[in-house]
């Protein structure tokens, strides 16, 4: 092998230098930094976003996402975050409610209930509200954990509060239902009962509300529908077999479905059913998203369901290898839910083609919260993850 000479050496490393400057000298100037994607409000403050549950949050949702952090407690999370004022406030199994930070997923406080709780927390006024598995409803400062008040209750509590301000006092009410068969209204500050409506068999879910009325559904096969100022006037639509899924209301509308595969669409005002969609046999514990003109659903039999708001007609589906409990999540183009399986997906709204999925540490039966451009979702693994755009 013939040796470069040292002049030769000295040659070359002059000639590379002088390309390497004048290619520099032609690279065009750095281009400007692009907006970041943002996507949901500054806060999530009730299970489905809003008092009507109906999923949707605003924003321009990015194709792919990037875990950024996870924070873990020491049972399953089988309930959705709420987000307020840069906090998550996160129900555990373990029966502790505990406040994150949502930048960074550092603990800020815990507070122990006296049993687990599957219940997705409810934000009002710097108060958190949740029950517990133990039938006690709970009310603690937002600030630092402590108890404001508890309410007693004869059975366990797994769907989330709800609240609505009362037209003639001006005061905020909260209103939750349980395993005693009962809708609860509270008085937010004290805890005081103002009214109750029974049902004649279990609560699952969280009543949505909108237009006056509170609307929840019962093991008992009925959606009840209670008037706020006058609940002595409340009224029941049939739904043919139990509910444990929430409904969601838009337009003056009730969209829900029950656990043998009915979904219909019924109108607020008269309970008239405008039209029914059935995959018998099929059970929803997945509550609706209701966008402008289509309603999404998770199902049991591993799919998630994409119907048209006006007549019920199916405009797609898409398949996961597990049941679909999780509620989605509607945020600009695209659909945000969790697996049985495992996975937190996203597909188009569009075409419900997958856009991107993440496989977590176990089952993801509740919904995702979309909120202050991250996607919090709880796991019953015992963990929340916190995801944002990729970069």
């Amino acid at each position: 092998t013939q040796s470069v000479q040292p002049s030769a050496m000295s040659a070359a490393i002059f000639a590379f230098r002088e390309y390497y400057t004048h290619e520099k000298r032609r690279l065009p100037p750095t281009s400007p930094m692009v907006e970041p994607i943002g996507f949901g409000g500054d806060q999530w403050p009730v299970f489905r976003s809003d008092a009507a549950l109906t999923g949707i949050v605003e924003g321009r949702f990015p194709d792919s996402l990037a875990l950024v952090w996870r924070f873990e407690t020491a049972d399953a999370v089988k309930s959705t975050p709420t987000a307020s004022g840069g906090t998550v406030f996160i129900s555990s199994m373990d029966g502790h409610l505990y406040a994150v930070d949502l930048a960074t997923g550092q603990a800020q406080w815990r507070f122990e209930a006296d049993s687990g709780l599957e219940a997705s927390p409810l934000i009002a006024d710097g108060v958190v509200y949740v029950g517990s598995e133990r039938g006690t409803f709970y009310a603690i400062d937002a600030a630092d954990g402590s108890k404001r008040w508890t309410f007693a209750t004869r059975g366990k509590i797994i769907g989330a509060a709800n609240t609505f301000q009362d037209v003639a006092t001006g005061r905020r009410r909260i209103v939750f239902g349980g395993y005693d068969n009962y809708l609860y209204c509270l008085d937010a500050e004290t805890g005081d009962r103002v009214w109750q409506q029974e049902a004649q068999s279990y609560i699952n879910g969280a009543a949505a509300i909108a237009d006056g009325a509170a609307v929840f559904g019962s093991c008992d096969g009925r959606l009840y529908i209670v008037p706020l100022d006058e609940p002595e006037q409340s009224r029941t639509v049939d739904i043919e077999a139990y509910m444990a899924a929430s409904p969601a209301i838009e337009d003056g509308v009730i969209y829900a479905g029950n656990y043998e595969g009915l979904f219909q669409a019924a109108r607020l005002e008269d309970g008239h059913i405008l039209w029914q969609s059935r995959r018998e046999g099929v059970p929803f514990v997945s509550s609706p998203a209701v966008s402008a003109d289509r309603v999404l659903f998770g199902a049991r039999d591993k799919t998630l369901y994409c119907l048209d708001r006006q007549d019920g007609a199916q405009i797609w589906t898409f398949s996961a290898t597990a049941g679909i409990d999780s509620s989605p999540v509607v945020c600009g183009d695209k659909v945000i839910f969790g697996s049985n399986n495992g996975r937190l997906y996203v597909v188009g709204l569009n075409d419900g083609r997958e856009r991107f999925s993440y496989a977590l540490g176990g089952a993801v039966s509740a919904g995702p919260a979309v909120v202050g451009s991250t996607v919090l979702v709880g796991c019953e693994d015992g963990a929340v993850y916190a995801f944002r755009a990729a970069p």
